[in-house]
């Protein structure tokens, strides 16, 4: 298959208080006694979608899409108390387990991608594969890239950050960044919503569209600045260090890359690749961090089929 299964409405959906006083929004698409898939959204605190769930066959698969602490539809919206990485792992747990699943597909893209892959060196029992997205491997290097390091590639989405006094020292952007955001309140928030979104968008080779929707984007972008301030709450290498751990237990695992993506760029999953047996990356041309992009789904469906045994 090309496209997507048709969205549909979840057939269930919870609502798990966990620590720090959130609540977890989880909703089940497909099929209640089927193969069960947990889907990863991206961010953090981008927050899942139906969409996400439309790579698996609704017939076969029961497909998971929890809203992560602080995103989407879980509460409260952008919390930064108790939000870290830990955190969300610990909730992968408490996920599963209320739900009653021992086992299970893990798929995410970019930061879903990363506790992914954390989550099955955890629990590489627990996991029947992994598919990933244009993963996002959370060391400095990659955060120095989107802040800044990609400015050269993109000087018109540059601009914005530009007049609003964004320092080109490397290393600099985040915390001055993370400094302007801690004072900001979000209606004064416009302008640098707006740069921050174009730039995303043209790193992710997307259209910028419509005007953001500023007061949901600063809460999401607030909650990426309490996580890349501190390094995603990782040790260095750790995503890589993980991947090395699901290498040696052989874990079935397929990666798709969009060639074109300086968000998550080819060359970061070219390291992880590295590690990977030989076959499991799909290398898509012409496609940057679009999960939707229809050579994307092409690829992802086909390394789905691979990895789960059918479409």
């Amino acid at each position: 298959m090309t496209t997507l299964f048709p969205p549909a409405e979840a057939f269930r959906t919870h609502w798990l208080p966990v620590d720090g006083g959130h609540r977890l929004f989880v909703a089940e698409y497909g099929r209640p006694d089927g193969v069960p898939v947990l889907v990863l959204h991206g961010g953090p605190g981008s927050g899942g979608s139906p969409r996400l769930a439309g790579l698996f066959d609704p017939v076969r698969f029961r497909v998971i899409v929890p809203d992560q602490r602080g995103a989407g539809r879980s509460e409260p919206v952008g919390r930064t108390v108790a939000n870290t990485t830990a955190g969300l792992l610990a909730d992968i747990d408490l996920i599963l387990a209320a739900l009653g699943v021992g086992r299970c597909f893990v798929a995410g893209g970019s930061w879903g991608a990363t506790l992914g892959i954390l989550h099955a060196a955890r629990r590489p029992a627990q996991v029947g594969g992994l598919l990933l997205r244009n993963p996002f491997l959370a060391r400095a290097a990659d955060l120095a890239w989107f802040f800044g390091g990609a400015r050269q590639r993109h000087p018109e989405a540059w601009r914005l950050w530009a007049e609003l006094g964004a320092p080109e020292a490397e290393g600099a952007m985040l915390p001055w960044l993370a400094d302007a955001f801690a004072h900001l309140e979000a209606p004064q928030a416009g302008p640098w919503v707006q740069a921050w979104q174009r730039w995303e968008c043209a790193l992710a080779g997307v259209p910028a569209g419509a005007p953001p929707e500023v007061d949901a984007l600063f809460r999401r972008y607030r909650l990426q600045l309490h996580y890349f301030t501190q390094g995603c709450f990782l040790p260095p290498d750790a995503v890589l260090v993980a991947v090395d751990q699901l290498a040696a237990a052989r874990l079935p695992l397929r990666v798709v890359q969009g060639l074109a993506d300086d968000v998550c760029p080819p060359a970061a999953t070219r390291l992880l690749a590295a590690r990977l047996p030989t076959g499991a990356c799909r290398w898509v041309e012409g496609v940057g961090h679009d999960p939707f992009a229809p050579a994307m789904v092409e690829a992802s469906m086909a390394a789905w089929a691979e990895l789960s045994g059918g479409p």
